[in-house]
Order: C-alpha cells, then sequence, then structure tokens
C-alpha cells in the first residue's frame, strides 16, 4: 500500500514538473555552428553548450569552411574535435573556401529547408547553461508575433543597468551573437530586392542616423560598401532588411551569450576590451509564463542607453574607420 502511495505521489510530481516545462512536449530547434580556423574556440563554444539543458535533445550542424591556405596543425585540432563529438552533431566542411558571408547564408538556409527555426552561432562565444532552454522558450513563446523576426540570446545591457530593463525588450537592431529567426523571415530577406530602400537610404540623412542606431553603428557606411562590392556581407543586408521591415528583435535583460572572439584570433575582428555582461552560471532562468505587459515595440528610453552602451562598447578604436567584423566574409 505504502509503495503504491509513493508511486502515485512521485509519478503526481512528474506530471507537475513536466507541465512546469514550457519544452517538455515542443521539438527543439536545431543549432548551426560556424567556425573557419578556430579549433580551440570552437572547442571551449560547444563546451559551453554541453552544459545546457536539453543538450542532448538539440541537433547540431557545424559548418566549417575551407582554409585559404593548408595549415596541417589546424587541420588535426578539427580532426580530432569532430571525431569526439556525439551522435546529434551533423558536420559540413567545405570543400573550397566560402567566406563567412555565403557559408552563413548556405548554412542557414540549408538548416531551414529542413526545420522551422534555427538558432545561429559562432565559434567564439560562450553560453550560459539556460541559453538553449531561453532561446526554444522565446521561439516559442512568440511564434505567432509578426514582428519579431529575430531572438537574442546575447544582451546588451550593462551589469549596473539592469534595474531599468524588463526581462525581455525589443529593439530595432539585430545581433549576431547568438540569434535566432524562423524559415518566414529569412526566406522572406532570401527573396527581397531592397535597391529602391538603399537609394532611398543613402540620400536621407535623417533616416540615415536612425537606421545608425542613433550614430551608434555604422550601418549606412556598411551597407554603401557592400553595394559597391568593397565588402562582402550578409550581416548588414538582414540588418537592413529587418529596419525596412520594422521587424524588431527580442533581447533578454541578462545575456546568455559571452563574446570570447576580442583576443586577436579572429579573421574579422581586432584585440578589444570587452564591457558587456559576462555568463554568470549561477544564473537560473525561469520564463515568467503569467500575462504580463509587453511592450510591442521598441521602448525609447531603453533605446538611448542601448546606443549610448554601444558607443561605448567593445573597441576603443574610432569605430567609423574600422570595418566591424561582423559584416565582413
Amino acid at each position: 500500500m505504502i509503495s503504491i502511495l509513493l508511486r502515485l505521489i512521485i509519478q503526481h510530481a512528474l506530471v507537475i514538473f513536466n507541465k512546469k516545462d514550457i519544452l517538455y512536449s515542443t521539438f527543439m530547434s536545431p543549432i548551426a555552428i560556424f567556425t573557419y580556423n578556430r579549433p580551440d574556440h570552437l572547442r571551449k563554444c560547444i563546451s559551453s553548450l554541453k552544459s545546457n539543458f536539453y543538450f542532448k535533445k538539440t541537433k547540431f550542424f557545424i559548418f566549417q569552411d575551407a582554409l585559404k591556405s593548408v595549415d596541417k596543425e589546424i587541420s588535426k585540432k578539427y580532426h580530432l574535435l569532430f571525431k569526439d563529438l556525439p551522435s546529434n552533431f551533423t558536420i559540413i566542411r567545405r570543400n573550397k573556401n566560402y567566406g563567412l558571408k555565403f557559408n552563413i547564408i548556405d548554412g542557414v538556409s540549408y538548416v531551414l529547408s529542413k526545420f522551422k527555426n534555427i538558432i545561429v552561432c559562432e565559434d567564439d562565444l560562450i553560453f550560459q547553461k539556460y541559453f538553449i532552454y531561453y532561446m526554444n522558450s522565446m521561439l516559442q513563446k512568440h511564434e505567432k508575433n509578426k514582428s519579431i523576426s529575430c531572438v537574442s540570446g546575447f544582451s546588451y545591457v550593462f551589469r549596473n543597468q539592469l534595474k531599468q530593463f524588463p526581462e525581455e525588450y525589443l529593439l530595432k537592431l539585430t545581433s549576431s551573437w547568438g540569434w535566432a529567426t524562423r524559415r518566414e523571415f529569412w526566406s522572406k530577406f532570401l527573396k527581397s530586392d531592397l535597391s529602391l530602400e538603399k537609394k532611398n537610404l543613402f540620400s536621407n540623412k535623417k533616416l540615415q542616423y536612425i537606421f545608425d542606431y542613433d550614430d551608434a553603428q555604422s550601418h549606412t557606411l556598411w551597407l554603401k560598401k557592400n553595394s559597391l562590392n568593397k565588402i562582402s556581407s550578409w550581416n548588414i543586408e538582414w540588418e537592413f532588411f529587418n529596419f525596412i521591415n520594422s521587424y524588431y528583435t527580442l533581447y533578454p535583460k541578462i545575456t546568455f551569450v559571452e563574446n570570447r572572439g576580442f583576443d586577436g584570433s579572429g579573421t574579422h575582428c581586432t584585440r578589444a576590451d570587452y564591457k558587456f555582461q559576462k555568463i554568470n552560471n549561477n544564473y537560473k532562468y525561469q520564463i515568467n509564463k503569467k500575462k504580463i505587459t509587453f511592450e510591442q515595440e521598441e521602448n525609447a528610453d531603453l533605446r538611448k542607453i542601448i546606443s549610448q552602451n554601444i558607443k561605448q562598447n567593445i573597441i576603443k578604436k574610432n569605430l567609423k574607420k574600422l570595418i566591424y567584423f561582423n559584416f565582413l566574409n
């Protein structure tokens, strides 16, 4: 009698636990990781993902771009890393150098041809243990919202500003540091022709100021360079696509992503100070399922704070003289 009662209590407890978990019956979105010549960074990136809840339930796709010149040591490190990965990893090794732009466009398009959502990462990122849970929770929570095209795992909020921000907030600004999107938005992006919109932007100073996130970023400059084939960028085109369509990116207050790429090892990044939040694995994320008021547009006060944060962050050099690494191939 006691054993039966105990079994019923345990079963009831498991049901309660499952019902509290927003993802207990939900398919995990696949994660695409892009890498080129940094196997040591990739190993740390994967290690941080292995500590995540739902790691074993997630499918991973690693797209390794081909090296421009033979490097036996780097190739060996990648080989050793890949052969020890579990079965939920698929490795795509390019047979020629695609460059970051085409590696990402092709890789994201490939994954979204098979799945409706994707989480996109690069090898220099480290993830908090609730990253996978958070990203899938937000994709599910806002899946019917046609104005939110992206979910970011990274936060532009400085640690001393946390009290000024809600748990989740919207920006008219994308992030490439651990982000997610849905097939419908990516497909629309690939089919879009924004030539006329670009022409209008290039002749409109007021619009340029807004697109440059109140002069915090050099978006207009990078878009011009990309249009003239002086740089090869997927990210600036994605940024402009979202801007023109008035799409939002959803951000967390507490960051789930830390960028470790400012050590001078990257192809498109210089050595620099990192002033944003670092991940805190003692932080326990719990999704708020109560019906709370959620601002359906960008808050002007929060935009001002984020714009100022970007202006004083990361690279001490004059950003307008530096082609930011996110927009290079």
